[in-house]
C-alpha cells in the first residue's frame, strides 16, 4: 500500500510539471505582444556642423521629453543631459555635442515642424505626424 501510495505522488508530481510546461508555452506563444506608440514622429538633430540626423519612433509619450527618453533608451544612438532650471529642463547636450550657453555662447534649439517651439522639452505636447528638430546654434 505504501509502495502504490509513492507511485501516486511521482506520478501527480511528474504530471503536474508538464502540465506547468504546457500552460507556459501556450501563454508565450499567445500573450500580447508589445504595441509600438500610437503616435507615429521624427526627432531630428542639426549639430554645429549642419549634419543632421533623423530617428523616427512611434510613442505613446504626451511629452518630447518622455519621448526623447524612450528614444535615448532604444538603442538608436540618440543620447541628451540638461539641468533643471526654473522654466523646466534645459537641453545642454545631444548625442555628446555640448551647447552651454555660459561657456560657449551656444543653445540647443527646438523647432516644432520648422517653427520655433513655444515650449521647453518638458511641456513641448507631442502629436503624431510632428517632427520636432533640435539645432546647435550660437548666440551671435
Amino acid at each position: 500500500m505504501e509502495r502504490s501510495t509513492k507511485r501516486m505522488i511521482i506520478i501527480a508530481s511528474v504530471v503536474l510539471c508538464v502540465l506547468i510546461a504546457v500552460f507556459a508555452i501556450v501563454y508565450k506563444m499567445n500573450k500580447p505582444s508589445a504595441n509600438a506608440g500610437s503616435k507615429d514622429i521624427v526627432i531630428e538633430v542639426t549639430g554645429s556642423d549642419g549634419k543632421s540626423t533623423e530617428y523616427d519612433i512611434s510613442t505613446d509619450s504626451q511629452y518630447l521629453i518622455e519621448a526623447m527618453d524612450e528614444l535615448a533608451g532604444n538603442g538608436s544612438g540618440f543620447s541628451y543631459s540638461g539641468s533643471d532650471s526654473e522654466y523646466g529642463i534645459v537641453i545642454e547636450s545631444i548625442n555628446g555635442e555640448k551647447a552651454i550657453f555660459d561657456q560657449d555662447n551656444a543653445y540647443w534649439a527646438l523647432y516644432v515642424n520648422g517653427e520655433y517651439a513655444q515650449n521647453g522639452a518638458g511641456s513641448q505636447p507631442v502629436e503624431s505626424g510632428s517632427t520636432y528638430t533640435w539645432t546647435y546654434e550660437a548666440a551671435k
